[in-house]
């Protein structure tokens, strides 16, 4: 979602952003005139769901909550409440194409690593022929990992162009006689 960007060491909210129920709920909610918990919450949004966020190589929700709520200095007790909750599935429900790509591959990353990690723990010491056996499964295994690095590498890569891409769609101003330059053209070849 191009709503909420980190840049700047803070998480820059898009003022489109608050025009969106869920989002503006947790804006109104705060009375602040710095708006501190709302955009506590909105960088919480960001870190928990975004797929360009730091911590989205944590798998288990529960283990990413801690480690953003530790990141962000926020309680041991702290939860998202329901309107959280609801601004969590909302700001879900927005996945491109390649941040979906980039899930399941990084999906594909947490199961190689369990493969990795069960094979590598296996007792092989009292038999020979257990240890070839699983050193080729090991082997079978690392193999994967440069094809599924590559993957994320361009799941990430997509879901960059595709932001640059709308920010630039959005932003670039024609020229003073921009609309009028391929008339001229059509009439000067015309003209030969």
């Amino acid at each position: 979602m191009k709503l909420f960007k980190y840049e700047g060491y803070e998480v820059r909210v898009a003022p489109e952003a608050l025009t969106l129920k869920p989002f503006k709920k947790l804006w109104a909610r705060d009375k602040s005139k710095d708006k501190e918990r709302a955009m506590m919450e909105f960088a919480f949004l960001y870190f928990f769901c975004d797929p360009k966020s730091d911590y989205q190589y944590i798998k288990d929700e529960e283990d990413r909550l801690e480690e953003i709520k530790k990141g962000q200095g926020l309680s041991e007790d702290w939860k998202p409440d329901a309107i959280l909750q609801a601004a969590i599935e909302f700001y879900n429900s927005f996945d491109s194409t390649p941040a979906i790509l980039l899930r399941v591959a990084r999906e594909g990353v947490d199961k190689v690593q369990r493969i990795l990690e069960k094979i590598s723990t296996d007792n092989i010491e009292d038999d020979p022929k257990k240890a070839v056996s699983v050193a080729k499964e090991y082997l079978t295994a690392l193999k994967m990992v440069p094809q599924v690095a590559a993957m994320i590498q361009e799941a990430e890569k997509a879901i960059n162009v595709e932001e640059e891409y709308g920010e630039a769609r959005g932003q670039i101003e024609k020229a003073m006689f921009d609309d009028g330059l391929d008339d001229v053209a059509d009439w000067v070849s015309q003209q030969k």
